[in-house]
């Protein structure tokens, strides 16, 4: 058994994904191969471990593992790798998903991981095997396509069962315990994690979503997802309820984690996970902070110095987090909402300038959406987000990504705060 996860385990390589755990298997075999001549007395070529370096970084960003240590390496050379791959599947994929240049972490983590797990989410579970293993170019585009629809299929049923929680979330004041649980019978069992992580970034806690599926031993089970915050640990929460027999299954990582539980037992779990949580948060402050890395001006966010933080300080993900800029005292102009929810605005300094793109995403009905949305020409901001560079059409601009949004001023006195 190979699981850097186990007590007796010394390699301190528990933070691998299990795509990382295979190919770093992978390497030591090879590397006993190469010992024994193998390849040199059998007259056979050495397996290219290096091409499967994008398949490995695309499952180690999907898998919500932190991007620190070995898994850091991984995707920065996955990433590189992908830029040229030769994998029929990866290059259909990014065709479908209009991703061009270097991939990011948000490239996996948002265009083409949610397309290769859409099949399975739809029951069409062999579709991203086949994607990422056909050698057919065709055969790719063909599936990539399919993949393609099916996760428009997939956007459509996730936002019902996110409506359905949130009027249950709503309905019976879960927002108001230390961690948000919802269930029901009728949702779709792919979808909880999906799910359970647009509670957590509405609502801000951490969120559970069970759905139910049959059991291997006959009749149902409750199949949850877990998805969590900076400081509560979801995947150790879940061991703990496994090892005190609340749970069947239990585990994953701290930030997203899954579980099987039996009907019966719905309920000391509930119980059992609010105290946990509760016990992980307690001495926290009650008033959340945020640790912000820079202050910014929209005249400095320069696109030379933005992407030298992304190419030397990259790729970000989880438990490498991206760079955390302010940009205080800002003029926002041009709001609107695009697609479902997200919301669009320029942004320049209060002293004027030039303007700069920013993106509120899925925001329009949130304090921080609205507040934009209602923004007057003398309404200064204090903006919170993240920098990226835009390369679209073959410009060089800086687009910024807003997490948190305050006044700059007193509404009342007019005073600037």
């Amino acid at each position: 058994i190979i699981n850097p996860k186990r007590r007796d385990d010394t390699s301190g390589l528990a933070i691998l994904a299990a795509c990382g755990v295979t190919f770093m298997l992978c390497v030591a075999v090879n590397a006993q191969l190469r010992a024994l001549k193998f390849y040199e007395k059998n007259n056979i070529a050495e397996a290219p471990l290096k091409d499967m370096l994008d398949i490995v970084a695309l499952g180690t960003v999907c898998d919500m593992v932190p991007l620190a240590g070995v898994n850091r390496l991984l995707v920065r050379s996955g990433l590189e790798r992908m830029a040229k791959t030769q994998n029929a599947g990866i290059k259909a994929l990014l065709e479908v998903s209009k991703v061009t240049g270097v991939p990011s972490p948000y490239t996996l983590g948002f265009a083409l991981g949610p397309r290769i797990n859409a099949g399975s989410r739809v029951h069409q579970a062999d579709l991203g095997a086949r994607l990422l293993t056909t050698d057919d170019p065709e055969e790719a585009k063909n599936i990539a396509w399919t993949l393609n629809d099916c996760n428009e299929q997939r956007k459509a049923i996730q936002a019902e069962m996110f409506e359905h929680a949130v009027g249950m979330v709503e309905g019976e004041r879960l927002h108001e315990n230390p961690v948000i649980i919802v269930g029901h019978e009728n949702w779709h069992p792919g979808l909880s994690g999906l799910v359970a992580g647009r509670i957590k970034e509405k609502y801000g806690k951490p969120a559970v979503c069970i759905t139910y599926a049959p059991g291997h031993e006959g009749g149902m089970e409750g199949r949850g997802s877990g998805r969590s915050v900076l400081g509560v640990n979801m995947g150790a929460a879940f061991i703990d309820a496994r090892n005190e027999g609340i749970l069947l299954k239990g585990g994953g990582h701290a930030m997203a984690a899954g579980f099987t539980v039996t009907p019966d037992k719905i309920a000391d779990f509930s119980e059992f996970l609010t105290a946990h949580v509760a016990r992980q948060l307690a001495g926290q402050a009650s008033v959340g902070e945020t640790k912000v890395d820079a202050v910014m001006s929209v005249r400095g966010a320069q696109f030379d110095f933005i992407t030298l933080i992304h190419e030397h300080m990259g790729p970000f993900g989880q438990g490498h987090e991206e760079p955390l800029f302010a940009l205080p005292n800002v003029r926002v102009h041009k709001v609107d909402i695009v697609g479902k929810d997200h919301v669009r605005c320029m942004v320049s300094d209060w002293e004027g300038g030039s303007w700069m793109k920013a993106m509120a995403f899925k925001s329009a009905d949130t304090p921080v959406g609205q507040a934009l949305l209602a923004q007057g020409k003398d309404t200064p901001f204090h903006l919170l987000g993240h920098f990226k560079p835009d390369t679209w059409n073959g410009a060089q601009r800086v687009e910024m990504h807003i997490t948190d949004a305050a006044y700059a001023i007193d509404k009342s006195s007019r005073k600037t705060a």
